[in-house]
Parts: structure tokens; C-alpha cells; sequence
């Protein structure tokens, strides 16, 4: 029933494209034998991590309205309603046509408020509005300009549907007697319905099955009966943004901001984590920003949270803090409001050597239910250390402490109905720079047959360079073999670059796609895709017994990595996104692309990485989220690495 309920949602929100099956789309009949079709043979449709669907299956309805306005620029909040407060505005009630993707014609019904009328009411300008945003609870953000709402006159075309079977051609999309199906047309303006229903293939808009479960709905007028436009009806917006000037005369109330953590001066060491707490008054978010002694910002965070008046954001001290005074910042963004600063401190790190050694398991170390996990290492210059196991929920799952420095070993078990995926070991106490980290994999139990081999350990994949052979005991699953692919949208991306020889698959047959990938084994995978030879290369002092050592030595001569510092590459760390894109951009020796990043969290993208991501993303080697997000921070899985480095291999 699941698969049906994703399939009939595909169909009405447009993300399958009826021809590419060779059907012809007419009538309510060849409808409904679509979906049996599909049903029957399972054509679910994959979303890969840069393709942005209309809209996503289901989200919660907006519990409140923030409008803001955009000036040139400078952004000012101007107030926040809860629904029961819209509720208690002037209300409409409106029907509104449509046509979707299918394409099929969609009636609406809708009870709210008149948009143009209730921006009017927060003092905004309406001829000076030259384009929207509405922002929506599925992370969706959808601009339209002011002559879709505002300018142009919209209708409501009862007869799109009693036309259709006998009007509608499917060649050209269009109605072949315009007259007919626009007879009793009615002007319509733009609304935000509160309550609402959408159907396609009603005799008439459905006033008897309205509900919330789309607050607030956009919903709008067609210029034409065939205009496609359905997927403009933007569901569970909570947020207005508005490109445009307040009416004169107009104000706008300031906001308040305190900041009451760090307190003025309040001293930390290089390894610290810097808690920032404070309140607001009339602000749903607010952005905050660190700049360190040098006036460089060294920290950034936009649209943080500020629920029941409150906020609270944590830094963490890196290695390379400069010692010095900091400052925090947070303000409304560019526009008025009351924005506040406050200063600390930050020292040295004490002279002790405080350092953390895990010697087990290795990364990507991979065990079943049951299987007992030894986690051993050292400790030294620390007095307390707190080791956690994290599952792939990010729920702690093992917490231990221990209390003195030297050799540790600790054990955990895996239980029964323990989730398969990524376990974080995370490693932190005080005084050490920054948290160690360590994945290992938890995977589904089997039921070993006579001929089965036994697999106890996953370990790297083979390591063989032209100077050393130094080969792990891994045997590789042949492509064909691969049995977790197979429906992936990755899937040809990795089987070509398995056929190149550049990787492998596990030992139990799996790919694992969705899992993490190490900054080593993705060195090492790019050394050997793009077919670089061995030079004489920088061994860091944490690669020199690593079983990657030559292939990151190669790639570190060839200037395509780097480390954090001269003696730390830190091989076991997972990947970042910016990382990724950094390697990848200097291994096809792309020419630097001029522009700037236009995401939403561009300025989250490292200094280092800017110019790479912006080369990556012109050459459309590596993309973007639905939600014009680049995410510079996060862990890529496997599957974005196969792909990323297969686009730049298309590039030569």
C-alpha cells in the first residue's frame, strides 16, 4: 500500500512524465491502468541528491506566518501570526483551475485570506513588489514574480474537465475549443488558504472535504484554461518573503537581541567549545557570526532558531584557533533591529600533549549483530576522556569514561535488533583540540549456507602502487555480483568505475553506496581513476603506517590534497562535501570558473573551497540540494563520490 500511496502522489504532484512510458494520457480510464502498470511492475521513482523534486510527499502544516521584507537587501521581520490569528482575519473563500505535469485538469477550493490585502495590511508597498519567496515546512522555497500574482488577471475555469475527454489534444497540450472550455470563467486573485482540497477529475471544486493539512496553501488563478500552474499552488508555506518597499509613512517596530553566553571576556583554550546563548524579541531566527583576532569570520550561521525567545548555537575551537579576542555577533541579518556583540578570550592550549590513539577498530570495520567490537587505544595528557558509540539514528548508544591517561580497551556488543548502518565512536575530554572520530559499520545478519566463506572484517580495499605492493586481504565482488546496486540511482556511475578498476565492491557482495567514504579511501579511489603516477610525495605523521600511505603520498605530490597541517591528513575522517569537490576539481585540472556560489549557505563554504565549488558546480561535476543548499560540511556516501569523480572523468 506504501508503494501505492508514493506512486498516486508521483502522479498527482507531476514527477512522472506520462510519454516516456509511450502511453497516451486521455481520459479517466487510462489513468487509473497507468497506475495498476505501475504498480504491478514497481517504477517508483528514484530522487538523487541533486534533483529537485516539486514538492515532497507529505510535511506538517505551518503552525504560523512570518512575512518579511526584503528591501535592496536589507531584511526586516515584520511580524509573526499563529494560525488562529490569520483565523481571526478577513477571510475568502475561492475556487481556483488548474493543470498539472500528467497533464490532468485539478480543481481547488479554498478558505483564507486574499494575499494582495493582507500584505497591504503589514504596510508594504504593493507596487514597489518585484518578486516573492514563499518558504514551506517540506524545505522547499519557491519564487514567483509579481506578475504571476499580482499583475496579470487570473481565472477559474469551471469546464476544464467536462472539456477534456472531447477537447483536450495530447499532442499539443492545449484545448482545441478555447471558447467552449472557458465559458463561465471567472476573475480569480491570489489567496493563502488556510483550509483547503485539490482534486483532479471533480465535477467541481470539493467544499465538503476541507482541511488543514496543507496550511497555508498558495493558490492561484490561470491566464488560460491549459496553463500549467498546479505546481505553483505551494502547500504548508510558513514563511512570506517579499521584494519590495514599505508604504510611506509606514515603520517598522525594532527587534531585541542579548546575548548572555559567552559572558563579556570569558576566557577559553584552543580545543574548547564556546557555548552562545541569548533572547530575542519580535524575531523567529536570527543570524550570528564569530570573527577572530584577525577580523576574519571564522563562523557563520543564518537562520538559527530562536523558539520561545531563546537561542543557542555551539563553536567548537579547532587546533588552528588563533589565540586572541573574539568577537560574537548576533543581528537580524542586514536590515534594522537591534543586533548585539559581545567579546571572549581565547589561550593556548596547555602545554601537555593532550592526544587520543585508536588503534581498533579500523574504519569501515564492518559487523553483524552480535559481534563483539573492541575498541582500543590511548590516551595522553588527558585526565578524563568520554568515549560514545552513536547509531546511524544519531541516538548514544554506549556511553564509557575513563579516567586516567594511558592504554584503554573497551568492548560493545551490537544487540539483535541493532539498526544496520554508520556507528560513530566519538572520543572527546577537556583540553583535547577537537573531538576523534571513527566509523564503523553495523550490517544485517545472514544465514550462512555450506559454501559460504566466512567474512569476519572488512577492511580497506587492496592497496597495490608501482613502487610497493602492499595489498590488504579483501577479495572484491565483481560488478555483476554487486547486490545492493541494483536499484540505485548511482548504479551505472558504479559499475563503471568498478570496470575502470578504481573500486570495489565488499566482500559479502554489498557496495554499500549510502555509507560514508574516509578521506583516504577516497584519495585513493581518485589516484586511481585518474591514473596518477608516483612522485615524490608528503608522507604526514599520521599516514606513515596507514594502509593508503602511497596512494595520499601521490596525491599529495601531484597537489591535488592536502592535510588539516604539515603532520595531520587525517585519513580515517570521512569526506566532506567541499573536500570532494576541492580533489576532484584539481585532479581534472579544471580551469577556475568566474562567478560566485548562489546558495543558500554559500557563506558556510570554506575559504579554501570557494573557488572549487564554484568549478564544480558550472561544470556540473557535483550539485546542489532541492533546497539550493550545497551542505560544504557534510559526509558523502560512497554513491556521490562514484558520481563526482565519474563527471570529471566525462570532462576529459
Amino acid at each position: 500500500m506504501e508503494r501505492v500511496n508514493r506512486i498516486l502522489m508521483l502522479l498527482q504532484e507531476g514527477d512522472v512524465q506520462l510519454m516516456t512510458l509511450g502511453l497516451k494520457r486521455k481520459g479517466k480510464a487510462r489513468i487509473a491502468l497507468l497506475v495498476m502498470f505501475m504498480f504491478l511492475f514497481g517504477l517508483v521513482g528514484m530522487v538523487q541528491p541533486g534533483t529537485a523534486m516539486a514538492k515532497t510527499m507529505y510535511s506538517d502544516p505551518a503552525t504560523s506566518l512570518t512575512v518579511v521584507l526584503n528591501d535592496n537587501g536589507e531584511v526586516y521581520e515584520l511580524a509573526t501570526y499563529t494560525i488562529p490569528e490569520l483565523e481571526n482575519m478577513s477571510q475568502v473563500q475561492r475556487e481556483y483551475s488548474s493543470i498539472d505535469r500528467m497533464p490532468a485538469p485539478v480543481f481547488t477550493a479554498g478558505k483564507g485570506l486574499d494575499l494582495e490585502s493582507f500584505l497591504s495590511s503589514q504596510g508594504i508597498d504593493i507596487s514597489s513588489i518585484t518578486h516573492f519567496r514563499f518558504y514551506a515546512t517540506d524545505d522547499l522555497v519557491k519564487k514567483l514574480d509579481r506578475n504571476m500574482l499580482l499583475d496579470r488577471t487570473g481565472y477559474y475555469f469551471p469546464k476544464i474537465v467536462e472539456c477534456w475527454d472531447t477537447d483536450w489534444d495530447e499532442d499539443t497540450n492545449r484545448y482545441t475549443d478555447v471558447e467552449k472550455v472557458s465559458a463561465g470563467a471567472v476573475p480569480v486573485k491570489p489567496m493563502l488558504a488556510i483550509t483547503s482540497s485539490q482534486g483532479r477529475w471533480l465535477d467541481c471544486p470539493d467544499w465538503n472535504s476541507l482541511d488543514g493539512s496543507t496550511c497555508l496553501r498558495l493558490c492561484l488563478g490561470q491566464a488560460t484554461p491549459e496553463e500549467c500552474i498546479t505546481m505553483n499552488f505551494v502547500r504548508w508555506v510558513y514563511k512570506i518573503e517579499v521584494f519590495g518597499k514599505l508604504e510611506a509613512g509606514s515603520s517598522i517596530i525594532a527587534s531585541r537581541i542579548t546575548v548572555d553566553k559567552p559572558s563579556s571576556g570569558q576566557s577559553y583554550q584552543v580545543g574548547d567549545t564556546v557555548e552562545i546563548d541569548g533572547t530575542v524579541e519580535r524575531l523567529s531566527s536570527v543570524t550570528l557570526t564569530i570573527t577572530d583576532p584577525d577580523g576574519h569570520a571564522v563562523y557563520t550561521s543564518f537562520d538559527v532558531d530562536t523558539r520561545d525567545g531563546k537561542f543557542n548555537e555551539e563553536f567548537p575551537l579547532g587546533p588552528d584557533a588563533v589565540p586572541g579576542n573574539y568577537t560574537v555577533k548576533v543581528g537580524p541579518g542586514s536590515g534594522t533591529g537591534e543586533g548585539c556583540t559581545q567579546t571572549f578570550h581565547v589561550t593556548t592550549a596547555s602545554s601537555s600533549a593532550a592526544n587520543i590513539t585508536l588503534n581498533t577498530p579500523e574504519a569501515g570495520y564492518t559487523v553483524q549483530p552480535g559481534d563483539k567490537v573492541k575498541i582500543s587505544g590511548s590516551a595522553s595528557g588527558l585526565t578524563t576522556v568520554k568515549l560514545e558509540i552513536i547509531n546511524p539514528d544519531e541516538e548514544t548508544v554506549y556511553t564509557s569514561t575513563i579516567n586516567k591517561s594511558g592504554d584503554f580497551t573497551e568492548e560493545f556488543t551490537p544487540t539483535a535488533d541493532a539498526l544496520p548502518g554508520d556507528y560513530t565512536i566519538k572520543i572527546s575530554a577537556p583540553g583535547l583540540k577537537q573531538d576523534y572520530t571513527r566509523i564503523f559499520q553495523v550490517v544485517e545478519a545472514e544465514a550462512a549456507s555450506p559454501s559460504d566463506t566466512p567474512v569476519t572484517e572488512t577492511k580497506p580495499e587492496p592497496v597495490t602502487t608501482k613502487t610497493e605492493s602492499e595489498t590488504q586481504p579483501v577479495v572484491a565482488a565483481p560488478t555483476s555480483s554487486l547486490k545492493d546496486t541494483t536499484n540505485h540511482w548511482a548504479v551505472d556511475r558504479i559499475n563503471d568505475l568498478v570496470n575502470r578498476g578504481a573500486i570495489k565492491g565488499y566482500p559479502d557482495g554489498t557496495f554499500q553506496p549510502d555509507t560514508t567514504i574516509t578521506r583516504a579511501e577516497f584519495t585513493t579511489v581518485v589516484v586511481k581513476a585518474f591514473n596518477l603516477t608516483n612522485t615524490d610525495g608528503k608522507s604526514f605523521g599520521d599516514t606513515s603506517e596507514h594502509w593508503a600511505k602511497d596512494y595520499i603520498a601521490t596525491a599529495a605530490g601531484a597537489g591535488i590534497v592536502g592535510g588539516y597541517n604539515d603532520s595531520t591528513f587525517g585519513p580515517n575522517d570521512p569526506v566532506t562535501r567541499e573536500q570532494m569537490a576541492a580533489i576532484v576539481v584539481k585532479a581534472a585540472q579544471l580551469t577556475p570558473a568566474a562567478g560566485e556560489n548562489q546558495f543558500v549557505d554559500s557563506a558556510s563554504i570554506a575559504d579554501w573551497a570557494r573557488d572549487a565549488v564554484v568549478t564544480a558546480v558550472n561544470n556540473q561535476i557535483i550539485r546542489g540540494y532541492p533546497d539550493n543548499t550545497f551542505k560544504p560540511g557534510s559526509k558523502a556516501t560512497r554513491a556521490e563520490a562514484v558520481a563526482v569523480i565519474i563527471n570529471a572523468l566525462d570532462m576529459n
